[in-house]
C-alpha cells in the first residue's frame, strides 16, 4: 500500500497526477499545513525538511520505502513500472532536460515570484521583476519546444506531469498566460483533457 502525504499545491499535483495516470492504489493523508504537521517529527522521519509530497510505500517483511519531493516520486516510479519515461537512451536523456526545467526552474521560480509578489509583506521590485524574467524564460523555452512536437518529450511522460500543475495554476491567476503562448495553451488543453489528470489535480479533496 502507498500512502502518499500531500495538500492541494503543484507540487503535490505531481504526485497525484503521476500516481492516477499508472493507476497504482494508494491513501491520501492530506497534511495540516497551518498546524505545522509538516515540520512535525512523524512527518520529519519520512521528509526531512518537511517537503510535500512524499511517498511512503509498504513493502514485504515490514519494510517502509519513503520518498519525499516531486522529483524523486516521479523518477522512483516512471522508473519502477517502464512507463511514462521514453525508453531509448536518447529519448531518455532528452526527457529528462525537460524534467528538471520542471523540477529545477519553472516550479522553484514560480514558488518564488508568489512569495514575493503575494505574500511579501514588502514588496521588493528588483525580487519580483528577477523572478518574473525567470518565469518568461521557462514560458518563452516551453513554447518552442512545443511548436515543435506534441509533448515536452517524445511522448507523454514525467516531463509533461513535473511541468502542467504549474502552467495549469499560472492560467488561472493570469488568463492572458495562455493568449501569448498558443504552443502551451495546446499542450495545456490536451493535457487537462485526460482524465488521470483531472483526477489527480483533485487531490486531496
Amino acid at each position: 500500500m502507498l500512502t502518499l502525504y500531500t495538500f492541494p499545491t503543484p507540487n503535490g499535483h505531481k504526485a497525484s497526477i503521476l500516481l492516477e495516470e499508472l493507476g497504482l492504489s494508494y491513501k491520501v493523508h492530506k497534511l495540516d499545513l497551518m498546524a505545522g504537521e509538516h515540520k512535525k517529527p512523524d512527518y520529519l522521519a519520512i521528509s526531512p525538511i518537511g517537503k510535500i509530497p512524499a511517498v511512503v510505500e509498504e513493502l514485504p517483511g515490514g519494510v517502509k520505502r519513503k520518498l519525499f519531493g516531486s522529483g524523486a516520486i516521479l523518477l522512483h516510479f516512471a522508473e519502477r513500472t517502464g512507463r511514462l519515461m521514453p525508453q531509448g537512451v536518447e529519448a531518455r536523456a532528452d526527457a529528462l532536460s525537460w524534467l528538471m526545467l520542471g523540477i529545477s526552474d519553472l516550479g522553484p521560480t514560480a514558488v518564488d515570484m508568489f512569495r514575493f509578489s503575494v505574500r511579501a509583506p514588502e514588496k521588493i521590485p528588483y525580487a519580483i521583476d528577477l523572478f518574473k524574467g525567470e518565469l518568461i524564460r521557462c514560458y518563452d523555452a516551453m513554447e518552442g519546444r512545443l511548436a515543435e512536437r506534441e509533448y515536452l518529450a517524445d511522448e507523454y511522460s514525467i516531463a509533461d506531469i513535473a511541468c502542467f500543475p504549474f502552467i495549469a495554476v499560472a492560467a488561472v491567476a493570469n488568463a492572458a498566460l495562455l493568449e501569448r503562448y498558443p504552443n502551451i495553451k495546446r499542450w495545456h488543453d490536451t493535457l487537462s483533457a485526460r482524465p488521470a489528470v483531472q483526477r489527480g489535480m483533485a487531490v486531496p479533496e
